[in-house]
């Protein structure tokens, strides 16, 4: 009886209890240690790994703002060394492919034990639009690599050539090569020049008046101004040393450009064709109003816009070109949109109907009504530069409040501004006579036309400064000197002194994108 009791007494010894449970408790806590840290270091791989696939995008786009600043460095240099469009465009093609045999750039620290580069080539852009003598398209492609990781970002980037000149506008009102022949109240608000020495080339007759300084030929006598016995002068006449020379620069040769395809508007019951093979057309109430988003240049056969309809083109911030042979306004409206330019090419002829009107708005009609003169011309001068059209047409007819804010070069055309109509930019002509008269009203910085006569009449009036070969004006008309300033110059009049145009000018380039 005792062994037995002394046996139960033996299995109820707790002793050893403590070592057992301590020993799983270690166990378990290193089971949870050890899932931790593999979940850490798994975790420290994975923020590694993310922070070098990053680190590689940063690293591409370091490469190419690297490579886009040695060409704005190389760019102007090269723009100030050449003469004409094909040698700038020879010697910048050259530059940038040479760019290529760079190494890979790899001024970075070093990231996670691994020497980051990034390895940057420059690729032409659609070479079969380089007829045009304007710009040249290329894109920036850099890959960015750490360890063996990588990623590549490209950036599209136009050159564009600035033609030159030698032209020197003087601060006149007119200066012509020839004859000035004001009569009937006609005014010069400012100084008026001839190159001419002839006797009789500035005629002065029935209370006409020049108001500033008049500049004349190095051999000219008394005889240089033909004025009544009457009128008295008090202008200050000053022989010119040497005659002054108004070239015409270089008329663009017209790129082309892709034709967009065909496109319909719509609305419940009906659908019309605002794009039809080859030609736009805004002649229908669906059609009024209607956005041409331009991501890329764009060609036509004919615009049309009639019925006081309205096209909105929207260039978005670059700069958008169109050629078209024939832009016809009967009686409708363009609007430009977006903070870049449009260039509009016409081939063949240009026609605006009583109240047409390009590259208007709200804001320049209403400042019309702003008594802060120096205001509203400003607006002018600024919208103005939204729009330039190259016309190949032989004459420009505006006869019925007609509005352009534009600038306009034409290769050899006759112009005529009357009825209240108004060309509010730049004039550039080659030839022809051009013709201001029954209220027209031309607020320009510059009416450059050196091989065409100019005639104002009936009241018409320009803002501005006029170099022609002859200017004759009559019944009240006048033209008010409005001083250049260098940057608001036509570009392509614009250059004319080394500081004229800077890299901004010459390159302009897309935001970079991951490839």
């Amino acid at each position: 009886m005792r062994r037995i009791l002394a046996q139960i007494k033996s299995q109820k010894n707790e002793q050893g209890i403590a070592l057992v449970v301590v020993l799983l408790a270690l166990t378990i806590i290193s089971i949870l240690g050890l899932s931790i840290m593999g979940l850490a270091v798994n975790n420290t791989k994975m923020s590694s790994s993310e922070r070098t696939y990053q680190s590689t995008y940063y690293i591409a786009e370091s490469g190419v703002t690297y490579k886009i600043n040695k060409i704005n460095t190389n760019i102007v240099d090269i723009y100030h060394n050449s003469d004409d469009a094909s040698t700038f465009f020879l010697h910048a093609e050259n530059m940038l492919m040479n760019l290529n045999n760079d190494p890979p750039y790899k001024n970075f620290e070093d990231s996670f034990g691994h020497k980051p580069e990034a390895k940057v080539t420059i690729e032409r852009i659609d070479t079969s639009n380089w007829n045009s003598l304007h710009f040249r398209d290329y894109k920036i492609i850099s890959v960015g690599t750490i360890n063996n990781r990588s990623r590549t970002v490209e950036k599209h980037f136009r050159i564009t050539w600035k033609p030159k000149t030698d032209v020197i506008i003087p601060d006149t009102a007119v200066f012509v090569k020839d004859s000035i022949n004001l009569s009937g109240g006609a005014k010069i608000i400012g100084g008026a020049g001839t190159n001419s020495s002839a006797s009789s080339s500035i005629n002065l007759d029935g209370g006409a008046s020049i108001s500033g300084d008049i500049y004349v030929g190095s051999d000219s006598g008394d005889s240089i101004i033909n004025k009544p016995n009457w009128m008295e002068l008090d202008n200050e006449i000053i022989k010119s040393a040497q005659a002054k020379t108004f070239e015409m620069p270089e008329f663009p040769s017209f790129p082309s450009y892709p034709i967009p395809e065909d496109e319909k508007v719509h609305n419940s019951t009906n659908s019309y064709n605002v794009i039809n093979d080859g030609s736009l057309y805004i002649d229908s109430w669906m059609t009024d109003n209607y956005t041409l988003t331009m991501t890329e240049n764009m060609q036509f056969n004919e615009i049309r816009i009639t019925s006081n309809y309205t096209l909105n083109i929207n260039v978005g911030d670059n700069d958008r070109a169109i050629v078209v042979n024939n832009l016809h306004l009967p009686n409708g409206k363009i609007n430009i949109n977006g903070t870049g330019k449009l260039t509009i090419y016409v081939n063949n002829n240009i026609t605006m109907g009583a109240g047409s009107a390009i590259n208007t708005n709200d804001q320049i009609e209403n400042s019309n009504r702003r008594r802060d003169e120096q205001t509203r011309l400003q607006l002018i001068k600024d919208h103005v530069k939204k729009l330039e059209i190259f016309y190949k047409g032989s004459n420009l007819n505006l006869s019925g409040g007609q509005k352009i804010y534009g600038s306009l070069y034409a290769k050899n055309a006759e112009l005529t501004l009357t009825g209240g109509s108004g060309f509010q930019g730049h004039l550039l002509l080659g030839g022809g006579k051009i013709e201001i008269k029954g209220g027209a009203n031309a607020v320009t910085q510059l009416f450059y036309a050196p091989n065409s006569d100019v005639i104002v009449s009936g009241g018409g009036t320009i803002k501005g400064s006029i170099i022609a070969q002859s200017y004759t004006a009559t019944g009240g008309s006048s033209v008010t000197f409005d001083s250049l300033n260098p940057n608001d110059l036509p570009p392509i009049l614009a250059g004319t002194s080394e500081g004229a145009y800077s890299a901004e000018d010459i390159i302009s380039a897309e935001p970079s994108r991951e490839k």
